[in-house]
């Protein structure tokens, strides 16, 4: 991902400079990707972007500062400043009169490195739910912070994978808390602040946020007057980020986020070109619906047929630029379907996600209320349920055993940590709160957040549902109108009637009143499931991928990578993985799409290591 990399350390050393350089190398993959550099003795940074996301410069130097941001920042104040060399002095004026808390809280999604050149002190800020991914290695002596894995392997003495990452791929197919694939190589937090100082070589990290639900007192208001509110506040976030935008990319599907944004986007009076795309089964109520919502407001729509090899076509090239943070099912859509050349030439559009939405607003698509409760309950009781919800491949148990004994004891540990730090704070709250911070700590944030960030590789991504004010708001709703989504939906039926009018993925309704056509429904679902196959049949049709079909598909493929296993050992035991990885695709085993968690971390694996070597061969050539 682009982003901000910088090391501290010893000025009098000379081994950092060239695995810098290396590190760099590593992470530009994108040819439009613009690289700025700052270097003085003991300390490097550089800031990688694309002129389309944000402008430059992007690094800005003073008689005692260094100061470089990556993002998009739509403070009211900010606004009217340009982008680049301005926006980099009046951060650094913030600065100046605030210190750190004066880049804390900002709206929008960003980072910021601040260099105090005379104290030697380094300060790393980022947005509250810490968009845009960053990862940290402490070394003695040296820190260094980078937007990719990658950049930070090369200042590794050896390549060692973490088992704790590793299982948690397999398990949850993303990576919990500060987990990566790589040990020693951290993920920092959301709404982080990082201190280093260079002469103690001392550390401090923390959050100076984090998602306080059920703290607040809830709005006094009735339903229909928070429902008026809620509105307002999407209605002006949407208006700070169209500032200057003159081209909009929907992605759009039949679920409550993306319709929301068409719907605001109609009313907000923008004059741009709008071009909507959705990507799936072409029978799939998402595609289906969205390009229904595009109709009704008049967006050009175009669907984007899904290949048969979706689930193998990018997953080299995803598992490299992401540092195999995410397991591979996804990849095609949601990572790469904004490149496909049925869209045209997308240069100058920005792209207008719902990213988060669902989940600032109540979802509980895992229905946590249910299997917690309203009574507070035991951080350890929380965590099995969090556990349970999460694991996309089964139970812990079931990964860990494919581990060594060694191994799969310090993982358990590990895994153990994070989830008892992250419930034991919590524990008192309403369960269904605690389920909500936790998500967001980790599903969402090295899950979910992948997608836009995949988008920031070509585009600027405006995100309306990140607005501050527009949280702070959501955090105070009313349980009974927060849980479900049940205020969300009021105001899609209350102000965006022509969206709501279209049937919503998850019913296959509209959300407007419409008894008669739930009689309907109701009466259909009853007779289909009489009917065993045919409901079988309805369901794949509606299903927004075929992962199981999809891998088949591939069969041959996947069974040809299974040499790349050994990749993985150790931590893997080999013939335990294989034995599995093999039974997934005979038929044997279930989930079938765990395969997609077993190839990303070994291609990456793969590939790093080759990189090393080659890097290595030619140092040891040149001397």
């Amino acid at each position: 991902m682009p982003g901000i990399l910088c090391s501290v350390y010893d000025p009098s050393g000379h081994a950092i400079e060239p695995k810098w350089r290396h590190g760099l190398e590593l992470v530009q993959h994108h040819p439009e990707h613009r690289l700025e550099q700052y270097s003085e003795p003991g300390f490097e940074l550089a800031c990688l972007y694309h002129p389309e996301v944000c402008q430059g410069p992007r690094i800005l130097v003073t008689g005692r500062h260094v100061l470089a941001c990556y993002g998009n920042i739509y403070e009211d104040e900010l606004l009217p400043v340009p982008d680049g060399e301005a926006l980099c002095r009046a951060l650094l004026e913030r600065f100046l009169k605030r210190g750190a808390d004066g880049l804390k809280h900002l709206n929008g999604r960003y980072d910021i490195a601040v260099w105090d050149r005379h104290e030697r002190v380094l300060h790393f800020i980022s947005d509250r739910f810490g968009a845009n991914r960053h990862y940290v290695l402490q070394r003695p002596g040296a820190l260094h912070v980078a937007c990719e894995v990658k950049a930070l392997a090369v200042f590794l003495d050896h390549i060692e994978i973490d088992p704790a990452g590793l299982a948690s791929m397999l398990s949850f197919g993303y990576h919990l808390g500060d987990l990566t694939l790589l040990k020693d190589v951290k993920c920092l937090p959301n709404a982080r602040h990082l201190a280093y100082s260079a002469a103690a070589d001392r550390l401090s990290l923390g959050r100076y946020w984090n998602y306080p639900y059920g703290e607040q007192e809830p709005w006094p208001e009735s339903e229909a007057e928070l429902a008026e509110a809620l509105h307002g506040h999407l209605a002006r976030a949407l208006k700070r980020r169209l500032n200057g935008v003159k081209k909009i990319l929907l992605p759009i599907s039949g679920g409550l986020d993306s319709r929301t944004m068409a719907g605001l986007l109609a009313q907000s009076g923008f004059g741009g070109e709008v071009l909507a795309y959705s990507y799936g089964q072409p029978s799939s109520r998402d595609v289906r619906y969205g390009r229904a919502i595009a109709r009704k407001l008049g967006y050009r729509h175009v669907t984007i047929p899904t290949p048969k090899d979706f689930m193998t076509r990018h997953l080299e090239q995803a598992a490299w630029w992401f540092d195999a943070e995410w397991s591979a099912e996804l990849n095609w859509g949601a990572r790469y379907a904004h490149t496909h050349p049925a869209l045209g030439d997308t240069r100058g559009y920005c792209v207008l996600s719902g990213m988060f939405a669902d989940h600032l607003l109540g979802a509980d698509r895992f229905d946590y209320r249910r299997k917690s409760g309203e009574a507070p309950l035991a951080s350890q009781r929380l965590g099995e349920i969090f556990c349970t919800c999460n694991q996309e491949y089964g139970g812990e148990a079931a990964a860990l055993r494919l581990l060594g004994p060694d191994a799969a004891d310090d993982a358990r540990k590990s895994l153990d940590g994070i989830i008892e730090a992250t419930f034991s704070p919590i524990a008192r709250q309403v369960p269904f709160y605690a389920m909500m911070r936790a998500e967001f700590e980790h599903r969402q944030r090295r899950h979910t957040a992948t997608v836009s960030q995949s988008l920031d590789y070509d585009f600027r991504v405006i995100t309306p549902f990140l607005d501050r004010e527009f949280v702070d708001f959501t955090l105070r709703i009313p349980f009974p109108l927060f849980h479900g989504k049940l205020l969300y939906k009021r105001m899609i039926r209350d102000y965006l009637p022509e969206v709501a009018a279209i049937p919503y993925a998850e019913t296959g309704l509209p959300l407007t009143q419409a008894p008669f056509r739930a009689a309907i429904k109701w009466r259909m679902d009853a007779l289909i499931q009489q009917f065993p196959s045919i409901q079988r049949l309805a369901a794949r049709r509606k299903a927004y991928f075929s992962f199981h079909q999809g891998v088949m598909n591939q069969k041959p493929f996947f069974l040809h990578q299974a040499v790349l296993l050994d990749t993985l050992s150790p931590p893997l035991d080999v013939e335990k993985a294989r034995e599995r990885y093999l039974s997934l695709l005979d038929g044997r085993s279930n989930p079938v799409d765990q395969v997609c968690a077993f190839l990303p971390p070994a291609l990456f694996l793969r590939e790093l290591k080759s990189r090393l070597s080659e890097s290595a061969d030619m140092a040891a050539h040149a001397s």
